[in-house]
Order: C-alpha cells, then structure tokens, then sequence
C-alpha cells in the first residue's frame, strides 16, 4: 500500500531546503557584493584621472552640485557635469545623471562628489566654496575631530564615493561622510561608504586597499 508524506515529513523537508538554500545565498550574496565592490574601486580610479586631467585644463576641480529641494535629494553630490560635457566622461543623454558613471550600489544615480570648490545650488552658481569636512589627522581620516574647509588650500583637494551596499542613515555620521573613517564601509556585510580622496599637493588615498 503507497502511502504520501505526512504533514510532518512535508514541513521537516521543506525546513531542510530553506536551511541549504540560505546557507547556500550567503556565500553567492557575498560575491556578488565584493564584485560590486571591485568595480567601484576602479570606477574611482577612472574618476581621479578624469578630474585630474580638467583641473589641468582649467586650473581648478570642477563645482559641485547641491540642492536645497527635496525633490533633488538623491542628486545632490553627484558627478559634475562639466566632466561629461567637457569629454572627461562619457556622457549618457538618456537620463539625468550626465555620465555613465553609475554607483552599482545605488545605480539610478553616479558617485557622489566633493571638494572646496565653487558650487551649484538649485541651478545656479555660487560665488562661495563648498565646505567639506576634513578629519583632525587628515589623511590618515581615522580622528574624531575635524572641521568643515571652505578655503582654496584646504588640505583636501577632492573626495569622490560610492554610497555601499547598506548606506548608513545616520545624519551624524553622514555630515561627516565621506571623510571620517567611521563612515567607511569595511567590508561584506558592513556599511558606510567607499571613498577616494586627494591631499592638495600630495597623493590620493582609498578607504579600501
């Protein structure tokens, strides 16, 4: 006489799968994420040479771009256009963002972008300076204290980052992004941000080596 899976046997069974299938995701979530991770490293490599080479053609890093609307919340930060429009970048005219540039981490929008230069508010150009925070012991950026720098010798020249996998919400840690090391993402699994940044005069550093 056949007889079917009890209850019992069905629910022990489908446990079982639910174990191996997560046991299983895990290793592949985590590759994925260090793929991901791997291309903003070179991504923010690219980038440095892109803003390297306009500084060169025109004196000065180019502007940033900020907003007071919350409409443009997630614009705010986002690669210059001057580097597409310049041909430092490649343009994409299909959307918004003027490069192809994407965070894979956040790919309806670029990396994020800072430095003590002049910059855009709701479409217009300012005559004052970004302030960017710049860490008590920067570069090595591992200090509490620090202070926001406006002036054209800031010891930051740029910072330019990847928002991560699980962006921190904190507004405390995020006034301080992406300069402060207790921003910076560590690796699979963590938060914060991945981050490039330049020494006026001096080299550039990485938050990930």
């Amino acid at each position: 006489m056949k007889s079917g899976f009890t209850l019992i046997e069905l629910l022990v069974t489908l446990a079982v799968l639910a174990l191996l299938a997560a046991l299983g995701a895990s290793p592949l979530l985590s590759a994925i994420e260090r793929g991901r991770v791997g291309r903003v490293l070179a991504d923010l490599q690219t980038l440095e040479v892109a803003l390297e080479a306009y500084r060169i053609d025109n004196g000065h890093y180019p502007p940033v771009t900020v907003s007071c609307m919350a409409i443009d919340a997630e614009e705010v930060l986002q690669l210059p256009r001057e580097l597409a429009d310049g041909g430092y970048l490649p343009a994409n005219p299909k959307e918004k963002a003027s490069s192809l540039l994407k965070d894979p981490f956040h790919p309806k929008n670029t990396y994020k972008y800072i430095a003590p230069e002049k910059y855009w508010m709701n479409g217009s150009k300012q005559d004052d300076r970004y302030p960017v925070w710049v860490p008590d012991d920067f570069p090595s950026c591992q200090a509490d204290g620090g202070r926001y720098d406006d002036q054209p010798q800031s010891p930051l020249a740029w910072a330019a980052w990847s928002v991560g996998p699980r962006p921190d919400k904190s507004k405390a840690l995020n006034r301080k992004a992406p300069t402060a090391a207790s921003t910076w993402y560590a690796g699979a699994g963590d938060h914060g941000v991945i981050v490039r940044y330049k020494e006026r005069n001096g080299p550039s550093w990485s938050s990930l080596r």
